[in-house]
């Protein structure tokens, strides 16, 4: 048979022109010859001994896989799609050099990178613990699972695969996760999202397959967890009670309990906003005592602060509560000299228990005190006790004129939670309520804004 031109065209690389290929070999002296497609894109290199599937990027022929006349019609059609794959990297490649890096790099890697730029642009906005929450899923989840893999090598499926290991992985670790452990999953899908979307920006990858709208996070109910007024009543005989024992056995334990009770009269954020403030934050003797919270929860870009007003009876437990030596400087200190107290949720749920209540996170006491300040105190009074709107710490203008009345809101809130936890006899509650655009206020209070007495 006559041998082919140097470069037939073929309207597609398909099973039937491999085998016509391997029929017409090029004998001895005679040089490789092409089959190329009509349209550009694959093409066949034959050689004396093989045929090759590849595409021509400049003046070098890229193989993609060796054939042969026995291989299936859906493997040679692999083998050519695989070719197509090639062909479209080395095309975007040549429009984005960053490309190259992006295929040559591990998502380990890439990682440092990520965390490089962070650390350099963004890192100075967040606390030691919010940089802990970033990259515990790295070191867990994500590094283990994917760590070896290129970044090129990262695309939609992968991602959703990695989705459904965690679950298994989250569950095997700590089987009593809330929401199987969807929760923590979601957060490291956020962080692998993260820092492929930065490989993105650096034009090292094209997409980012792990985006939200790529791959969608599990759905979670917002948690609704509070007490009632029966639950509130069972907490408090257990505090008291465990109050009256730790003061006869065990007084330096009393420090936790007056935490979890401030807690509950002001709906703190318990670590950042309680345990992990120093002492010379605390206004306790102050007209409006208060905390000062440097850096709160959501104000990275405006900075500020804000200010944690209490109530009577909380400015009394923070004063009472154990300090040893070590741990002077400390609002809420730990058994360790020097530290906080980790947390609350432990005792918590030693509390719960004791109550014959269901388990549930400290934050449930946040959505507790939300709940059952509506109607004690004006809705933006309740808003800014919780740190929901207000104006930062250096805005003494805003203090001078509005600290004495949220400090009054916080001791109206306090007196009613300590009324639900039996601590006296529930008293009646005058409701402030809107009257068209102003803001109508119980008679007491007025009296009390005017400096009267209240009879």
């Amino acid at each position: 048979m006559a041998r082919p031109s140097s470069r037939p065209r073929v309207p597609r690389i398909n099973l039937e022109v491999v085998r016509r290929a391997f029929r017409n070999l090029p004998g001895k002296g005679e040089s490789d010859y092409y089959i190329l497609e009509k349209n550009e894109g694959p093409r066949l290199r034959v050689r004396r001994t093989v045929v090759q599937i590849g595409v021509r990027w400049g003046s070098r022929f890229h193989v993609c896989a060796d054939l042969n006349p026995e291989m299936t019609l859906e493997e040679v059609e692999e083998a050519r799609q695989e070719a197509r794959r090639l062909l479209r990297r080395l095309v975007d490649e040549d429009g984005q050099p960053g490309l190259a890096r992006g295929r040559s790099m591990a998502l380990r890697d890439l990682y440092q990178e990520y965390l490089t730029d962070f650390l350099e642009n963004r890192g100075a906005g967040r606390s030691p613990r919010t940089l802990e929450d970033y990259s515990w899923p790295w070191r867990i989840h994500i590094l283990p699972l994917l760590g070896d893999l290129r970044v090129a090598e990262i695309n939609t499926e992968v991602v959703r695969q990695f989705k459904r290991q965690l679950l298994e992985r989250m569950v095997q670790r700590q089987p009593s996760l809330k929401a199987g452990g969807r929760g923590g999953a979601n957060r490291c899908l956020k962080q692998l999202g993260a820092a492929l979307g930065f490989a993105y920006r650096m034009e090292w990858i094209n997409r980012n397959p792990a985006s939200g709208r790529l791959v969608p996070r599990y759905e979670l109910g917002r948690s609704e967890e509070f007490l009632d007024n029966k639950g509130f009543a069972a907490v408090g005989e257990v505090l008291r009670n465990l109050e009256a024992q730790y003061a006869r056995s065990d007084p330096g334990a009393l420090g936790s309990l007056y935490a979890l009770r401030v807690a509950i009269y002001t709906g703190v954020r318990q670590r950042s906003e309680l345990l992990e403030t120093q002492l010379d934050w605390c206004l306790l003797d102050d007209e409006a005592p208060r905390i000062g919270i440097p850096r709160a929860k959501g104000n990275r870009e405006k900075g500020g602060g804000r200010w944690v007003f209490l109530g009577p009876h909380a400015v009394e437990l923070l004063k009472a509560i154990p300090r040893p030596k070590g741990s002077e400087h400390l609002t809420v200190p730990g058994s360790r000299p020097g530290r906080p107290l980790s947390g609350l949720n432990h005792l918590w749920h030693r509390v719960l228990a004791a109550a014959g209540l269901p388990r549930m996170m400290v934050k449930a006491l946040r959505h507790s005190f939300s709940t059952h300040a509506v109607g004690v105190i004006a809705p933006e009074h309740r808003a800014q006790l919780m740190g929901h709107q207000g104006r930062p710490m250096t805005d003494t203008v805003y203090l001078h004129h509005h600290g004495p009345s949220l400090s009054r809101a916080a001791a109206a809130v306090e007196e009613h939670m300590r009324g639900l936890l039996g601590d006296h006899p529930p008293r009646q509650v005058q409701p402030f309520r809107y009257m068209g655009t102003e803001l109508a206020r119980p008679e007491a209070a007025l009296r009390d804004q005017a400096g009267e007495a209240t009879p």
